[in-house]
């Protein structure tokens, strides 16, 4: 008689763990992100620090898009803007690794739409890559003084989740399409050099 009610009380705390609601960021994230105010840039991770690099080469975690308007979630997407946009550092983009917090969240700046504005995506995959490559200089926040001739496909057709959580599918082209490349490699724990013969190596110092 007593393994019917055991299978149920097993059901029960299975359901309610299920039901448990966690945070999209863990500790040491939510530490570094809501230190600070939300108009206040973060510490950018760069490659020549070995704590920052083993962060940096790991693949992000998918956000669930009920989370995309998670407080944390909502702290960091107004810091990495906050970041990418200081006047002391620009960029025209940035992922959510190069700032400590492992989980698929990039801005672009968006050159192929009026006023260029800096957007947010989730989630973002790269689905097709177009046939036409072109040659480019690209640097980096996380490697900083140094630049590289990457080759990039012109044209992309990408996936993400939007500030909603809604799912979209867009075709991407020209520069803005190389951000996109290259933000979203670092989800996945590539760097720029990655993609050049000699990599690190054969990168060109900014002085």
């Amino acid at each position: 008689m007593k393994a019917p009610y055991l299978f149920i009380l097993f059901f029960i705390l299975a359901f309610a763990l299920s039901q448990c609601k966690t945070d999209p960021l863990n500790s040491e994230e939510e530490k570094l992100v809501m230190e600070g105010d939300a108009n206040e840039p973060m510490r950018l991770f760069v490659i020549d620090n070995y704590s920052d690099s083993l962060l940096l080469r790991q693949k992000a975690r998918n956000i669930n898009k009920k989370d995309v308007n998670h407080p944390q979630i909502q702290h960091l997407k107004k810091r990495m803007l906050a970041t990418v946009t200081d006047t002391l550092n620009p960029g025209v983009g940035i992922a959510a690794p190069q700032v400590g917090a492992s989980v698929q969240m990039i801005y672009v700046q968006r050159f192929d739409k009026e006023n260029e504005p800096f957007e947010i995506y989730f989630n973002p995959v790269i689905e097709i890559y177009g046939d036409s490559i072109n040659a480019g200089m690209e640097g980096c926040l996380s490697i900083p003084g140094y630049r590289g001739r990457v080759e990039r496909s012109q044209n992309v057709s990408i996936s993400y989740i939007d500030s909603t959580g809604k799912h979209h599918r867009e075709n991407i082209n020209d520069f803005t399409a190389v951000i996109f490349q290259h933000e979203i490699d670092h989800l996945n724990g590539t760097l720029y050099f990655d993609h050049i013969y000699n990599g690190f190596n054969a990168l060109l110092k900014v002085e």
